[in-house]
C-alpha cells in the first residue's frame, strides 16, 4: 500500500501523551509507550507544564524523500502559520519555527498584511529577500483570511488550546471538508471563545 505525500501528512493531525523531555525547541511526548520527538515553537513551549505532566499538541508531519520530522503546535493559528510559512519558496521548516518563535502570529500577520518589510527582518535568519518573498507569497492571501473570519489576528488566545481541532476532526468524520470545516468553527469560536466542544460542533453543525 502507498500514500501520496499529502495523504502522509494527515496521518498525524494531532497527539496526546506524557511530556517525558523538554527544551524550547523540542520535546519529547511518550503515547502510549512510544516516544514522538516533536520541534516546537516558543510560543507551544512556554504554554508547557513540566515534564510528567500530560500534553496534547496539534501536529504537523513535515514528508521529504529522506526523512520524515514532526512539529507540535498548542494552537491552530500556529499551526496554519506554520503552513503558510513553508509553502513560501526558501523557508523551511526550521526557519518558520524561528519565525514563530519571534514574533506572536498576531504581530506576524499584521507585519505581512501592512507590508512591513523592516519588521520582517528583524527576525533571525529572514533578510530582506525572504521577507519580501514572504509579503509576495502570503501578503494577499492572509488579507483574505482575515476577510472570511478565518484569521483574528488580535486574538491570538483565541485558539490557545486544541478544542478547535478535536471540533474539525469530528466534522471531518461526520464527511465534512476540512477547509470548510476549519472556517466556520474558526468564526463561531471568534464569537464564543468558551463554548463547550459539544455545543462547538452543533454550532458548527448549524452553519454548514
Amino acid at each position: 500500500m502507498s500514500f501520496t505525500p499529502h495523504g502522509i501528512k494527515d496521518m498525524i493531525a494531532q497527539l496526546e501523551g506524557v511530556l517525558s523531555e523538554k527544551t524550547p525547541i523540542r520535546i519529547i511526548l511518550d503515547v502510549n509507550g512510544v516516544g514522538y520527538e516533536l520541534l516546537i515553537p516558543i510560543s507551544t513551549f512556554d504554554k508547557m507544564g513540566e515534564v510528567g505532566s500530560k500534553v496534547k499538541l496539534l501536529t504537523y508531519l513535515h514528508v521529504r524523500e529522506d526523512i520524515l520530522q514532526l512539529f507540535g503546535f498548542s494552537t491552530l493559528q500556529e499551526k496554519r502559520m506554520f503552513a503558510h510559512l513553508i509553502s513560501v519558496a526558501g523557508i523551511g521548516p526550521k526557519l518558520a519555527l524561528g519565525i514563530l518563535s519571534g514574533r506572536t502570529v498576531g504581530d506576524l500577520t499584521r507585519s505581512i498584511v501592512n507590508g512591513d518589510t523592516a519588521n520582517l527582518t528583524q527576525l533571525s535568519g529572514v533578510g530582506k529577500k525572504t521577507a519580501q518573498r514572504i509579503l509576495i507569497e502570503l501578503r494577499d492571501k492572509l488579507a483574505k483570511e482575515i476577510t472570511a473570519g478565518e484569521l483574528t489576528p488580535a486574538s491570538d488566545e483565541l485558539l490557545s488550546n486544541v478544542k478547535v481541532e478535536e471540533a474539525v476532526l469530528a466534522l471531518v468524520s461526520l464527511g465534512h471538508n476540512r477547509n470548510t470545516a476549519e472556517s466556520i468553527l474558526l468564526k463561531v469560536v471568534g464569537a464564543e471563545p468558551d463554548l463547550a466542544l459539544d455545543e462547538l460542533i452543533k454550532r458548527a453543525l448549524q452553519n454548514i
